[in-house]
């Protein structure tokens, strides 16, 4: 029997596969800036993110937090005013929150099982819930680019963005002009989150652009923009940031990865 309600949660961050639309009357719940209320301690945080909305406890969690339920009664009352504005014709709703896999999947669950209190048929699919874990964000004690974001520790700020911060290594750089750009939120290196990795990057080449950091037609000036992931890779303080520098012809920096050569070049070069 076709339901009367089709329902998808999905991750607005994710891309593909993106939620089916079907021949029905369409509503949207945007959750990405609505019931943002982790618990304080990032302990229980991170026990929590390797849930998912459908898990007992973040259910719990997420459903407690304030303006859930009027979200939920809200949209029972849309659909069934809709579904009787419709006639015959099914509806679907689309929720959604940034990853579709905590907030989403719950306030979706949560509508689903109303509606067949009411009698209504209605199916609900979570299209990414199980898309890996969630990454928490929260400051890291011992981490020196967290004590700067959040707690005032000494730096000189370059610019500050509402997800991001530039500011001057400590050491004043490898190069005039040396600049470092980090996200506020606490990720280990730019594998973590593609997401804060991405927009990390964007800012690192808007700030590149209003400061002049490019290159120039005669090729005597340009730039690189390096980040490291690991120690193995260089990294040496484990909060993603990504180096903005500037470059002169002559300036005597050296990048840390010299090309190896290749064996059949080293053999040659050996005769």
């Amino acid at each position: 029997m076709t339901p009367d309600v089709f329902i998808d949660s999905f991750g607005a961050r994710w891309q593909d596969p993106p939620p089916p639309r079907y021949r029905a009357a369409v509503l949207s719940i945007n959750l990405t800036d609505r019931m943002i209320n982790p618990p304080d301690d990032p302990a229980v945080s991170d026990a929590l993110a390797r849930q998912t909305g459908l898990d007992p406890e973040m259910n719990t969690h997420i459903l407690g937090t304030a303006g859930a339920a009027r979200i939920v009664d809200d949209a029972v009352h849309e659909l069934t005013a809709l579904l009787t504005a419709t006639g015959d014709r099914p509806v679907q709703l689309l929720v959604n929150c940034w990853y579709g896999k905590h907030r989403a999947p719950a306030v979706a669950d949560a509508i689903g099982r109303r509606l067949d209190l009411h009698g209504v048929r209605a199916t609900v699919t979570h299209h990414h819930i199980n898309r890996p874990p969630v990454p928490r964000k929260y400051p890291r004690r011992g981490c020196s680019f967290c004590a700067i974001i959040h707690d005032g520790a000494e730096a000189t700020i370059i610019r500050a963005w509402s997800e991001t911060v530039a500011i001057v290594p400590h050491r004043g750089g490898c190069t005039p002009g040396h600049i470092l750009v980090i996200p506020r939120g606490h990720v280990r290196d730019f594998t973590t989150d593609p997401v804060v990795a991405g927009i990390t990057m964007q800012r690192t080449a808007e700030l590149a652009h209003e400061l002049g950091i490019t290159p120039d037609d005669d090729g005597s000036r340009g730039c690189n923009t390096i980040c490291n992931a690991g120690s193995a890779a260089t990294q040496t303080i484990f909060h993603h940031h990504q180096h903005l520098l500037p470059r002169t012809t002559g300036d005597g920096l050296a990048l840390p990865w010299p090309h190896p050569a290749l064996p059949a070049q080293k053999k040659e070069a050996a005769r």
